[in-house]
């Protein structure tokens, strides 16, 4: 899937030294996923932080610099290459190469399991409903479920799955399992966002805050509920 993607859209889409248009996106992915983190419950020293779908595991690189302890970190992806990639570039963190449907870990192993971009190119819902029950298994109750992903998907396109309100709803079970603690817009829609940071940096944010719909990319966090008495 992602070496069909840089194949078709090259290997500097993404690369921040060389490509200036993916910058303030990068940027307001991040601050996204940091101003969730602010409104959570969790010690840094000790909260354990699974990345399902980790790629090379650039991912856990800002839990890292938020004070998050490397050996309490984990990442899953089926990819060896990228698995073996992260090994190299993360040596104090556990990386598996396995499936997201069916992963090794315990249950309730992981006070927060987080996901980025990963629902939004699972277009089989039979495996995003697996893959999602597999976090929800392996986050303690009164965790948190963590997805950075986009809510719009390019239209037309057969490769992509929106990972909207209401799906994130029926794949994590929101008002029965979970319950809702954060929403916080990230990045603008690639065509905008890419532009503006391109070519009017100092706008980006302003056009973030001014115009909500043209928001593509969501941090969207749930905390998967107690255990009901009785």
């Amino acid at each position: 899937m992602y070496e069909r993607y840089y194949a078709k859209r090259g290997t500097d889409r993404n690369d921040l030294l060389t490509n200036a248009g993916v910058t303030f996106q990068a940027f307001a992915f991040d601050r996204a996923n940091i101003r969730a983190l602010q409104r959570l419950d969790l010690d840094r020293d000790t909260a354990k932080v699974l990345d399902v779908g980790c790629g090379d595991g650039s991912s856990l690189l800002q839990f890292m610099r938020l004070g998050f302890r490397p050996e309490n970190l984990a990442g899953v992806d089926s990819g060896a290459e990228r698995v073996e990639h992260a090994r190299e570039k993360f040596p104090n963190v556990e990386f598996r190469c396995e499936s997201a449907e069916s992963m090794s870990f315990a249950d309730s192993t992981f006070d927060v399991s987080f996901e980025s971009t990963l629902f939004m190119m699972l277009t089989s819902e039979e495996v995003a409903r697996k893959i999602a029950r597999e976090m929800l298994r392996v986050t303690r109750r009164g965790g948190y479920l963590m997805m950075a992903d986009w809510r719009y998907a390019k239209p037309g396109s057969q490769e992509h799955r929106a990972m909207t309100g209401q799906r994130i709803s029926s794949l994590f079970d929101v008002g029965g399992a979970t319950a809702v603690v954060a929403r916080e817009r990230g990045a603008l829609v690639p065509p905008l966002g890419r532009f503006l940071s391109r070519h009017a940096p100092s706008l980006y944010f302003v056009v973030q805050g001014l115009l909500p719909f043209a928001v593509g990319q969501m941090t969207t966090v749930l905390q998967k509920r107690e255990a009901r008495a009785g």
